[in-house]
């Protein structure tokens, strides 16, 4: 269920517990919260420096972390199918009101377009207009096989100091040929990012 392209919830039939290599089946834990936006702004609605993302308001509790894209086909809601305990935001900041806060992974391909939409994310979170919103990391999500090109590789290493944190997830070719998730053995990567987030909610890692 969406609302204005914002999903409400992250229920999904596979997911990935914190440690593990391969899809979980079956649902999700169902003490995920209901999340209800009460206010929803597009991109140029939202606040300055705008970039692609617009924003949702919402009270009550939220995810233990949200997975927001920075454009369009970043792979967030791949991303979070897999990595059990968060919710994906869409291209959509989720602005908690006061005194909550979001905890929240900026999702973006490893493509020059994708990292340059990562930064325009990046500045505007820098830029105020968003002091409920935690940024927690950036999550960038291969675009093809191998190794980045040199140009990109450059991009990524300019605009990961407005991250606390980056994880690089690798490209998983049987994601791409439709193969059954619960039989795919995923990158150490995806395990990490599961790890590195139980460790931030829970108070053993400070942004």
């Amino acid at each position: 269920m969406t609302m204005n392209g914002v999903p409400l919830d992250g229920s999904g039939p596979r997911y990935l517990v914190p440690g593990a290599t391969t899809y979980m089946t079956g649902s999700p834990p169902s003490d995920q919260p209901k999340v209800r936006p009460h206010v929803v702004l597009q991109p140029r609605q939202a606040p300055p420096p705008t970039s692609q993302l617009g924003l949702f308001r919402y009270s009550g509790p939220g995810p233990a972390w949200w997975f927001t894209s920075c454009h369009g086909g970043a792979g967030t809601s791949t991303v979070a199918g897999i990595v059990r305990g968060g919710m994906a935001s869409g291209q959509y900041w989720p602005v908690p009101d006061p005194p909550a806060y979001a905890n929240v992974v900026l999702v973006a391909r490893g493509h020059a377009g994708g990292l340059r939409a990562a930064q325009a994310a990046a500045r505007q979170w820098a830029g105020g207009g968003l002091p409920t919103v935690r940024v927690v990391g950036l999550a960038v999500v291969a675009d093809a096989p191998g190794r980045r090109p040199k140009p990109l590789r450059e991009l990524l290493h300019l605009i990961s100091g407005a991250f606390p944190r980056v994880w690089e997830l690798p490209w998983v070719e049987a994601l791409r040929l439709g193969e059954p998730p619960d039989q795919i053995q995923l990158p150490p990567a995806f395990s990490e990012l599961a790890a590195d987030l139980q460790r931030i909610v829970t108070g053993g890692t400070h942004v």
